[in-house]
């Protein structure tokens, strides 16, 4: 089965990329090239010589700022490396639909075993898959809710992985919903699961409500979440980070820009509470020694998110951030909170 392209509903952004041009470093550049060669063909002259070398080092500088762009841009937009097995569980079905700028995806479907509780949306973190999260979902459906999901952009079964963001994931997303709402007869209760880079995207779309489950949305849980896109990048860039600043946070401002035209939110304003906040509980899961995230986007979630009665934050100490290995405590707060939701 297959829907339409989606339009705006507020989490994403829609509009198509336009596809690359020349910037004004390049133009710079060529430039640079160009003077050199007429230069390089004149009589041997002081100021010359000066202009000739002086030209040599702008062009080295700016191939070096090209280099680091390229970089940039491969590290943060570039989904890489595509993982994930291929075969899924036989009890899962494949579901087609277009998403983000028409593309042609594919999204997986588990029902529960028995009568429906309802739908679990499962959002898998980046370098991870929904094969990879099989034995998470199979316990979920085991509590008697429906599963579905899909493999984000470059991992899994989908490959499409250039001009890569979590804004295109979004909207494939919202685009997904639209469609399994026709395995139903009745509009079901609605959860959504979050593992890591997928909690933040829990996070953006449980906030920005939209379509069939906006009010059908009843709660979310985060596994070891993302919750700042900065830290991530910062994380990465490692010591180059307090040198090149500027120029990358430059460089991704950017692309984004030619990426989403109608960007929603900004690259740096991508973390809580500038992407929004739940008004639904939330059930928080984190890794007593996360070594892939640390406990720093844990810590922000807390700053934001109330801990009261209505939210809760575990952190577990049997729990790591892979989705490979599982953890007893980690499910047994699973099931005692879908159980209150029942």
């Amino acid at each position: 089965m297959k829907s339409q392209f989606p339009i705006s509903k507020g989490a994403a952004a829609y509009s198509k990329s336009v596809q690359w041009k020349m910037t004004w470093p390049w133009i710079i550049f060529c430039a640079l090239i160009a003077i050199e060669l007429i230069l390089w063909r004149q009589d041997s002259q002081v100021l010359i010589n000066i202009t000739f070398w002086t030209i040599a080092f702008a062009i080295v500088l700016n191939a070096t700022y090209l280099s680091l762009e390229a970089k940039v841009v491969a590290a943060f937009f570039l989904a890489h490396p595509r993982v994930g097995k291929e075969d899924l569980n036989q009890n899962w079905r494949l579901i087609e639909f277009t998403g983000w700028g028409g593309d042609k995806l594919m999204g997986s479907f588990i029902p529960a075993k028995g009568k429906s509780k309802g739908l679990i949306l499962y959002m898998h973190g980046y370098s991870s898959s929904m094969a990879w999260a099989e034995h998470r979902i199979t316990h979920l459906s085991e509590q008697g809710f429906d599963v579905a999901g899909i493999d984000m952009r470059g991992h899994g079964r989908c490959d499409l992985n250039q001009d890569w963001t979590l804004l295109k994931v979004a909207a494939d997303i919202e685009a997904f919903l639209d469609t399994i709402i026709s395995e139903y007869k009745e509009v079901p209760r609605v959860h959504f699961y979050g593992h890591s880079m997928g909690g933040f995207l829990a996070l953006r779309l449980s906030s920005h409500k939209s379509g069939w489950w906006a009010n059908q949305l009843d709660s979310l849980i985060l596994e070891s979440s993302v919750a700042s896109i900065p830290m991530i990048v910062k994380m990465r860039v490692g010591s180059m980070w307090n040198l090149g600043r500027p120029l990358i946070r430059r460089i991704i401002r950017t692309e984004m820009k030619r990426i989403h035209p109608d960007l929603p939110i900004t690259f740096w304003n991508a973390k809580i509470p500038q992407i929004g906040l739940p008004n639904i509980p939330v059930l928080t899961l984190q890794s007593k020694n996360d070594t892939a995230l640390g406990r720093k986007h844990y810590n922000l979630l807390k700053k934001h998110i109330p801990d009261d009665g209505k939210n809760q934050f575990h952190l577990i100490s049997d729990l790591e951030h892979t989705t490979l290995l599982d953890s007893t405590t980690r499910r047994d707060f699973i099931e005692k909170w879908l159980e209150k939701r029942s």
